[in-house]
């Protein structure tokens, strides 16, 4: 017996020193974000746009083109719970804060991260920002959130295939893995129109109700909020299901009616934007990510 816990001990030693050191240089690698958690502890008395919402805000709008000083706060798969809690957390240092923009997308009512199979992201809140959420244990550590196998992704990813934790500019603005890219963008628009179709909508009172959250604590602060439903192509329009559509319009409508400090806009499919302005169906690139960022800035200046 004690032969073989001797062998089970000599066997996991390599990998927990494996862990360990995998856990050490993760943690020693620049992301995104440790960078916007910085920028709010130190700068965020700048701020007076603050951009909110998921990787459909993260990639496509830029703080570089709005005229007052605005910050990208948004996080790939970041869900209204999280914008919340994003808001709560450094309402203190947000001291000049005037306005918030905040995605309602095709399926932003539907989901929240923490009960998403992405919810090992909430690792990142944890590590590296003040952002008060409901953490588990897992959440302490890069290897027990992600697994040795995606740990190990990640080391290749930042020092052999360009592909860096740290995918944001200084003002945490998203970077596309390549604007050279060449994608099928009627075949992308299925298949991610087909993902975001959600088959159960239980999280559709409790992320309306966040919504109404945030809006209620902008008001308190004499905060406007835009709620804006970001441009797509039309190869993932045209494969959305309708009820879901109408429930995220009828949403964003009804919040621009009921409170004085928000307004609603859908621009879906009202840019005109065209196939080179896109980097995938859901998602701009730096093109049209200028193109938006410019609509709403005009909306908040005037």
């Amino acid at each position: 017996m004690k032969g073989f816990i001797k062998s089970i001990i000599l066997f996991l030693i390599p990998i927990v020193v494996l862990a360990i050191s995998l856990e050490i240089r993760i943690r020693h690698i620049p992301n995104s974000y440790e960078l916007k958690s910085e920028y709010l502890e130190n700068k965020a008395e700048r701020i007076e746009t603050l951009i909110l919402g998921s990787s459909h805000s993260f990639y496509g709008i830029n703080p570089k083109y709005f005229t007052a000083p605005a910050f990208n706060m948004s996080n790939v798969s970041q869900s209204p719970d999280v914008d919340l809690a994003i808001l709560k957390s450094y309402e203190h240092q947000l001291t000049n804060l005037k306005t918030v923009v905040i995605r309602l997308s095709y399926d932003t009512l539907f989901e929240q991260l923490k009960l998403s199979p992405e919810d090992w992201r909430l690792k990142d809140y944890k590590l590296y920002t003040n952002v008060d959420l409901d953490y588990t244990l897992k959440h302490n550590s890069e290897v027990l959130a992600m697994g040795l196998k995606q740990s190990l992704e990640v080391l290749k990813n930042e020092y052999f295939n360009n592909t860096p934790l740290l995918n944001c500019d200084s003002l945490g603005f998203g970077k596309v893995k390549s604007q050279l890219k060449t994608i099928d963008l009627d075949n992308a628009g299925r298949i991610a129109a087909k993902r975001h179709t959600i088959s159960s909508w239980h999280l559709l009172h409790k992320n309306s109700e966040v919504f109404k959250k945030i809006i209620e604590h902008c008001n308190q602060r004499h905060i406007k909020v835009l709620v804006v439903t970001p441009p797509a192509y039309k190869s993932y329009v045209n494969n959305l299901n309708t009820n879901q559509v109408d429930k995220m319009v009828e949403t964003g409508i009804y919040l621009g009616e009921k409170y004085e400090n928000c307004s609603y806009h859908n621009f879906m499919t009202r840019l005109n934007l065209i196939h080179s302005d896109f980097y995938d169906a859901d998602h701009l690139n730096s093109t049209g990510a200028k193109k938006f960022s410019l609509i709403l800035n005009s909306l908040i200046e005037n």
